[in-house]
């Protein structure tokens, strides 16, 4: 059966009462893939017949935002057709004291169903043995022994003075002097007594869990291995996540059980740190118990950015509705995620902050009154820099930036254009944005020069691309005061300046428009911007009314869940 096992996550399907979306991030075949390998190492015909089963500990690693929840519901939920399937998220369960107890109730509780057995069903009984699992090593138990059989209270011990004299001085309860050496052995017995019992009560334990598998084999004709996902740990109360992991360790070793065990590693890592000290080797003290590491490579930022936000803000329809203009022009909402992303992205921005600026611009958006225009672009960089340097910031909306620099003996004037091609990431210098819009839609006429008329305009619809760092030296330096371009000297007259630009737009259409990738090398591309932000206004809107949007929207913090299905 393993290797006819294709899942497919393209609809949406409900989940405990979760409205699961289609697979947007493309991750059903990962979940094929591990599918196939944990199955064939929990179970496999061909081996010899004593080792037919096996036991099997997948970590599966994903750093935040990456989908980890979807990935480990979508996949357990799919695979119940086939195999014997137990998910227990850990965090929902760490009010808890008994992460094993939790674990257990869990397996217990979801094979039975998947049997098709009720709570009384024999199949399912709970061993009395495994009472004595509840908190059985916990330290409080232990002082607890050491008071019943010994009539003392180690903590008074441990607090006394290091010396023979008052160590030979400990009275009981009744303030009869106590024999230390035999007081000692008995309290010694009885943990070993405690902890013999103990290791029986796990062997007891494994037994019953592999039973269980049996009886969902059994009566539900699914096959082996039987498959334990435990989610959530990383986002646990460090000493839980820790005790969860000490302890669900005893089953681990089931043969014909495999678990996958999600977390995010380096969260975990500081978890462990937090129980054990900074000191402590987390990273080797997590591998020992894992057969193996998976890793799930996070999303790209624009695919990231449509999972978690709210897109359709963004659609030319709803922007219709409430009376907002952008810049750049678009019909498609993913287009200006894209061109968010790619900003975000070149400002080196964390996934949680992009969420982040990502929201503050829809608020800002969803705040302006009917009307409104304005330059997503240079809202998004503000942001990004506010977020990033607020002393950069404040610079920027003074007005004016420069900064001096020398090469050699001579002094040479860097403003905002120059200064955007050191400081963004070395790979902004080639992420193009996009304007996929139909030019005779908002200019069916455009001049050919000064003294003709306006003739119609020939462009088609398409997606316009230019560079991010030509915009910021064009545009965003120029709005700003700050821009050796000169484009900067266009702006005092806007009807020559729209007339210098149509002339442009006509003459690198009559020249280039037979190129292949005329539409996203050329100038046009940015040409266009230029037209339409003048043409249209948006150039109106002023440094103030920008500072202003940015400083109301960036104490907005998201404070979403660590993991939000896909």
């Amino acid at each position: 059966m393993v290797n006819k096992i294709t899942l497919d996550w393209s609809k949406e399907r409900p989940i405990d009462d979760e409205l699961f979306p289609e697979d947007k991030l493309r991750r059903a075949k990962y979940a094929t893939f591990l599918t196939k390998l944990l199955a064939s190492q929990g179970f496999d015909q061909t081996r010899e017949k004593d080792q037919q089963k096996r036991n099997y500990v997948l970590n599966l690693n994903s750093v935040w935002g990456s989908g980890k929840t979807y990935f480990l519901k979508r996949w357990s939920e799919d695979i119940k057709e086939y195999y014997p399937v137990v998910y227990v998220d850990a965090w929902k369960k760490d009010y808890s004291d008994d992460p094993l107890m939790t674990v257990i109730s869990s397996i217990i509780e979801q094979l039975r169903n998947q049997a098709g057995k009720d709570e009384n069903a024999p199949e399912f009984k709970v061993p009395r043995k495994l009472i004595g699992l509840l908190k059985a090593a916990a330290p409080g138990i232990a002082r607890g022994l050491v008071k019943r059989y010994a009539g003392i209270d180690p903590v008074a011990i441990m607090s006394a003075d290091d010396n023979a004299e008052n160590i030979g001085e400990i009275k009981d309860e009744n303030g009869k002097p106590i024999d230390m050496s035999l007081a000692a052995s008995t309290v010694v017995k009885h943990l070993i007594a405690e902890h013999d019992a103990k290791s029986d009560a796990i062997e007891s334990l494994k037994i019953s869990v592999s039973e269980w598998v049996e009886a969902v084999v059994g009566l539900s004709k699914k096959e082996f291995p039987a498959f334990i996902f435990i989610d959530e740990l990383d986002r646990c109360r460090p000493n839980y996540a820790v005790e969860m992991l000490e302890t669900i360790k005893h089953i681990f070793d089931i043969k014909g059980v495999v678990f996958v065990v999600a977390t995010d590693t380096e969260q975990l890592q500081h978890a462990v740190k937090a129980v054990y000290g900074e000191g402590f080797d987390a990273k080797i003290y997590l591998g020992r118990f894992f057969n193996s590491r998976y890793s799930l490579k996070a999303p790209n930022l624009e695919s990231f950015l449509e999972v978690h936000c709210d897109v359709n803000k963004f659609s030319k329809d709803y922007l219709s509705r409430i009376n907002v203009q952008i810049m750049p022009f678009n019909n498609d909402a993913k287009v200006t995620i894209s061109n968010i992303s790619i900003i975000l992205d070149s400002f080196g921005l964390s996934a949680r902050t992009a969420i982040q600026i990502t929201d503050r611009i829809v608020a800002t958006l969803s705040n302006m009154p009917a009307g409104s225009k304005v330059d997503i672009l240079m809202l998004a960089t503000l942001l990004c820099i506010k977020e990033k340097d607020n002393a950069l910031f404040d610079e920027i909306i003074a007005g004016g930036f420069s900064r001096s620099e020398f090469s050699g003996d001579k002094k040479k004037t860097m403003y905002l254009g120059e200064f955007f091609e050191g400081y963004l990431t070395e790979k902004s210098q080639y992420l193009k944005l996009k304007m996929e819009f139909d030019p005779k839609e908002y200019a069916p006429k455009i001049k050919l020069n000064k003294l003709s008329a306006p003739s119609d305009n020939p462009y088609p619809f398409n997606s316009y691309e230019f560079l991010f760092i030509d915009y910021l030296k064009e545009i965003f330096s120029s709005h700003f005061g700050s821009s050796s371009s000169s484009y900067f000297t266009f702006l005092s007259d806007d009807e020559d300046t729209l007339d210098e630009i149509s002339m442009q737009l006509k003459k690198e259409y009559s020249v280039n428009s037979h190129k292949p990738d005329f539409y996203s090398t050329g100038l046009s591309p940015l040409l266009w911007f230029k037209y339409f932000n003048i043409k249209d206004n948006f150039k109106s809107l002023s440094i103030d009314e920008y500072k202003d949007f940015v400083e109301l929207a960036s104490p907005l913090d998201w404070m979403g869940e660590d993991e939000i299905p896909d």
